[in-house]
């Protein structure tokens, strides 16, 4: 599983948020609208393995980038092709 600093990392430098790594924290605030989600979506299916379903996943652990962790922490199933997080 990825920890925050490589989801920090893919915010940053896949521009998902408009902000530098170094302002953007574990518990930093974040808006992702639908285009910015499926964005997130393709990183980390590209650089991961990991696909989420951006209609069944909890928005509400789509806020910082801890909660993204947390939410791939408690939702990601290991697949033969990847990680799959319903």
């Amino acid at each position: 599983m990825i920890g925050t600093d490589e989801i920090r990392r893919l915010l940053t430098r896949h521009q998902i948020v408009p902000a530098d790594y170094e302002e953007l924290d574990d518990d930093t605030p974040i808006t992702l609208d639908s285009l910015a989600l499926v964005w997130l979506q393709h990183v980390l299916d590209e650089e991961h393995g990991i696909s989420i379903d951006p209609y069944g996943a909890d928005l509400d652990f789509f806020t910082s980038a801890r909660g993204i962790g947390t939410y791939l922490a408690n939702h990601a199933t290991d697949a033969k092709d990847g990680i799959h997080a319903h």
